[in-house]
């Protein structure tokens, strides 16, 4: 029985083809009577090479990839540079690439991904501006905030000075804090960027803030693992 992969189906019809045609020629002796071939013939100079070492993949033109190692380690689905300094965490399904900088670790960086538009910009915006103690921005105010480019798009630009308690309580805030952030809008993600740390500390890093943002990059599939 000759069997061939499902994605040869021109494989398939020729062979069938053949196969069909052979039957309708008449047989010219019986075929209980046999003869051996004893005639040879010289190939032209202007035949096509002879393959006669080559897989039946090649010879039939049949090249599909080959199936994915279901044990090979998954790769992270962006590229990035990591800035000179920072100290890389691993990462969680709440934050895909995470940094803590600065003499103690005390400030972070961390980029977070949600499907959609997560919830909207002004109400994300917001959202950070509470956890440092600043008031809400109106819809005016927010389409007046700067844009950075990210990810070949503009990102609104989110820089608020206080007393950071991030997801905590009032009591457990950190003084003279600053929290720097991008968001992206994209079609069917929103992505954020946030650094938090104390103030001099994260002017101190604000350069590598935005070099890092600059740096990150959707991977291209046949992209290997890199080094970082």
């Amino acid at each position: 029985m000759i069997s061939f992969p499902p994605s040869s189906a021109a494989t398939r019809l020729g062979f069938a083809a053949l196969i069909g045609l052979s039957s309708a020629l008449p047989s010219c002796k019986p075929l209980d009577e046999i003869e051996p071939i004893t005639e040879s013939r010289e190939l032209s100079q202007y035949a096509r090479k002879q393959l006669v070492d080559i897989s039946s993949a090649d010879r039939f033109y049949d090249q599909a990839e080959p199936a994915e190692d279901p044990n090979a380690p998954q790769q992270h689905p962006l590229l990035w540079v990591t800035p000179e300094g920072w100290t890389e965490k691993p990462s969680s399904q709440m934050r895909l690439i995470d940094f803590s900088f600065g003499p103690n670790g005390e400030g972070e960086c961390y980029l977070a991904a949600l499907p959609g538009p997560a919830g909207g910009l002004a109400a994300n915006i917001n959202r950070w501006r509470s956890q440092i103690g600043a008031p809400a921005l109106t819809d005016e105010e927010i389409d007046k905030l700067p844009r950075k480019n990210f990810l070949g798009g503009p990102a609104h630009f989110v820089s608020v000075d206080g007393s950071f308690k991030g997801m905590g309580d009032e009591a457990s805030a950190k003084q003279d804090y600053r929290l720097l952030g991008l968001i992206h809008q994209a079609s069917e993600l929103t992505l954020f960027i946030k650094m938090t740390g104390p103030k001099a500390l994260v002017e101190e890093h604000a350069a590598k803030f935005d070099a890092f943002c600059q740096s990150v990059q959707f991977r291209k599939k046949a992209e290997k693992i890199p080094s970082h």
